[in-house]
């Protein structure tokens, strides 16, 4: 039975995730927050993995303030792209087949259909420079990855654009 790490597991995606997997029969899910797993720490990282042993590990933290990203950078580098290496270094030591969620951030926007894995990206703001970095040492580091790209996530968790209409068509004429 496979044994699956979800990262990320207080915030959105995460939520939805362990959503999706209640009563799943054909894996071992192991749901981590910030709190239970500092992928900022390597040896933190290191010694986690040799002790569950994953064979998928979900990437679904993130640092997703694109606002807050423009004036803490450092936090949003750190996140987005330096934990991001760790956990790359880390799944090829163990051969962990690594999913990474990424963004469309990672593009200027003035595309004119829609995007290709393969169009060349350009980000506009620090949170798309992060999240780039990212995927950057991802490629670098270890060859059995997916990275997903989304634009936007919307469920009954958390802050979204969805759940931002709901309440302003509420408040507002």
């Amino acid at each position: 039975m496979k044994k699956i790490l979800v990262t990320g597991a207080n915030g959105q995606l995460g939520r939805c995730i362990q959503d999706a997997a209640v009563g799943f029969q054909d894996g071992i899910f192991l749901f981590e927050d910030k709190t239970s797993l500092d992928i900022t720490n390597l040896e933190s990282l290191r010694a986690y993995f040799n002790r569950e042993k994953p064979d998928i590990c979900i990437n679904a933290a993130a640092y997703t303030n694109v606002e807050g990203a423009e004036s803490d950078k450092d936090s949003a580098f750190l996140v987005n792209a330096e934990a991001v290496k760790n956990m790359a270094e880390v799944c090829k030591e163990h051969q962990t087949i690594l999913w990474h969620i990424s963004t469309d951030y990672v593009f200027d926007g003035k595309g004119t259909g829609p995007y290709l894995e393969t169009d060349p990206v350009h980000p506009i703001n620090i949170y798309g420079a992060s999240k780039l970095k990212g995927e950057e040492y991802i490629k670098q580091i270890w060859d059995h990855h997916f990275i997903i790209r989304t634009s936007w996530l919307y469920s009954q968790y958390g802050h979204n654009f969805y759940k931002s209409i709901v309440r302003l068509a509420k408040e507002r004429d």
